[in-house]
């Protein structure tokens, strides 16, 4: 193979293989993926959509200018295989606004993604058996049958399964991705431009380069419905603004919930005509590693984007 900046396209392409292979290995991180389906649940069981369990003295959350919110996930982390630093009791909670409200299911609602007004995310630690689900849907200022007509997320209802844990390598998306390839690269190779050597700056000449291209791009496009992992951002990483936001938003180091709707290329289980209803996008909430580890939800950053 030769050297510095004489490598051959195929043999950059290789060597693309190599590094990507390389930071994905040391970068691994727990991720537990979801299964959707329309399979009957329980007011305490891990779901999207429908009604949420609300203990005997809690009221149902409305948003800051009064309107209803709505259920789009609640997790039982009691249900869920033990992940580190997530809890592993207690029901996690993230309620949005319909889409028509700001055009991002009330996400848009504030400049800052932390900040929670149009969307909340609510965690109960302990899980009260006698609290049932008439009681609960008896404090729905609307039930979730009598407004099928707005665009909320998911479609229907629809019960989780979590399947069993697994590790992640870093995908392309997260911020952390170029400077780590460039790292990785520069030590082996320091004379040449980590540019040169990215994944989507790559070309292919023949049909061998095209497959070998494809296969690396497909590697790091990790996405999907979990928990951990790596985030898939259908747009821009939102913690590249930081210095606009005025916060060091890449301390939101770890993804706390994800839904991918893009079920063609990462299977979500069998849910026939039901809906994520994100529109293709991808519905991310990141969580400072402090906070998740201290069960303080109150700080997370979220986002919702389509392409």
């Amino acid at each position: 193979m030769s050297l510095g900046n004489e490598k051959g396209n195929m043999e950059r392409i290789c060597f693309c293989q190599k590094i990507v292979d390389e930071i994905q290995k040391e970068s691994k991180r727990p991720v537990c993926r979801l299964q959707l389906s329309q399979e009957s649940f329980s007011i305490k069981d891990s779901y999207l959509g429908g009604v949420p369990y609300l203990p005997h003295n809690e009221k149902y959350p409305i948003g800051d200018d009064g309107q209803i919110l709505w259920l789009c996930a609640q997790i039982n982390f009691a249900q869920m295989p033990p992940m580190e630093n997530f809890p592993n009791e207690g029901i996690l909670q993230v309620f949005l606004s319909d889409f028509d409200y700001d055009g991002g299911f009330g996400l848009y609602s504030k400049e800052d993604g932390t900040v929670q007004g149009q969307w909340q995310t609510t965690y109960h630690p302990f899980v009260d058996e006698t609290v049932t689900e008439d009681e609960c849907r008896a404090k729905m200022p609307t039930s979730w049958e009598d407004d099928t007509e707005l665009w909320r997320t998911p479609d229907r209802p629809l019960k989780i399964t979590f399947l069993p844990t697994e590790q992640e390598g870093i995908n392309h998306n997260d911020i952390r991705f170029d400077h780590l390839f460039a790292a990785a690269l520069t030590s082996q190779l320091p004379n040449v431009n980590p540019e040169d050597y990215m994944p989507y700056a790559l070309q292919d000449k023949t049909s061998e380069e095209r497959e070998t291209l494809n296969k690396i791009r497909k590697q790091i496009e990790i996405g999907g419905c979990k928990l951990g992992g790596y985030p898939r951002f259908a747009q821009d990483d939102p913690r590249l603004y930081s210095v606009e936001s005025g916060k060091p938003l890449e301390e939101w180091d770890t993804l706390l919930f994800q839904l991918d709707d893009d079920t063609f290329t990462f299977p979500a289980g069998d849910i026939g005509d039901m809906d994520i209803n994100l529109n293709g996008g991808i519905l991310n909430f990141l969580i400072r590693t402090k906070d998740l580890k201290n069960r303080d939800f109150s700080h997370v950053l979220a986002q919702w984007a389509c392409t």
